[in-house]
């Protein structure tokens, strides 16, 4: 299936540290290969740890404070993966236990995210999204925002989810010591840990009819950007 402009990726991701945890491995690997990368982060990481390893409810923890920390975290961990392009929606997180905050991401309701990254999907024009497949509450509402932002604007030819074991799987062998730099960025979370050299997801959409089991995220695309290799 032909498409016009570069090749292009995006992550949609619920908080900082996810782009580097869930999706690294392959932001890392297709901006190697030349493809625009682009990630979008949708709540600013309140709840997180604080750098003193303070946790929310602590003293010592300062939600604004920990949020321009991961802020600078994040920014840093997509600088080493090579990303092209940051965008923050800025929602407040919403927390992994207990009452939900006023104004935390998973009570915005999905139309009005999904309008904002409908908005960034028609700036970007990507042909492949990604984005999560878990439990947890901003995961599973960024699920339902990528979800119908793509199904709006008809531009993605894939949807991927993250999964543990999919039906595509990318091996990032190549750059597994760039997805290992990118987690240390986010020394405040000790997510630095080991992780498997391949990166499982989930084909939630395809348009181009592409045979599963898949290798390459951009399997069944040409686009008129640079001639990626294929895997």
């Amino acid at each position: 299936m032909q498409f016009a402009g570069p090749r292009t990726l995006l992550a949609v991701h619920a908080h900082p540290g996810d782009e580097s945890t869930s999706t690294g491995g392959a932001l890392a690997r297709y901006a190697r290969h030349g493809a625009r990368t682009v990630v979008v982060t949708c709540t600013n990481g309140e709840f997180d740890d604080a750098p003193s390893g303070a946790v929310p409810g602590e003293v010592g923890h300062h939600p604004q404070a920990v949020a321009s920390h991961r802020r600078a975290e994040l920014l840093a961990a997509c600088d080493v993966l090579g990303v092209t392009d940051v965008e923050l929606l800025g929602y407040h997180d919403s927390g992994h236990t207990g009452e939900v905050p006023a104004g935390g991401f998973c009570t915005i309701p999905v139309e009005t995210a999904a309008g904002r990254l409908a908005a960034l999907i028609e700036h970007y024009q990507p042909q492949v999204v990604l984005t999560h497949y878990s439990s947890h509450r901003d995961h599973m509402h960024v699920n339902r925002v990528a979800k119908l932002a793509v199904h709006r604007t008809g531009i993605p030819a894939k949807l991927y989810l993250t999964a543990r074991d999919g039906s595509t799987t990318i091996d990032i062998s190549e750059v597994a010591d760039v997805k290992r730099k990118a987690l240390r960025c986010h020394a405040s979370q000790q997510v630095h840990g080991a992780f498997d050299v391949q990166e499982h997801y989930f084909r939630a959409l395809d348009t181009t009819d592409a045979p599963l089991p898949e290798t390459d995220l951009f399997a069944g695309i040409v686009t008129s950007g640079p001639d990626l290799p294929r895997w």
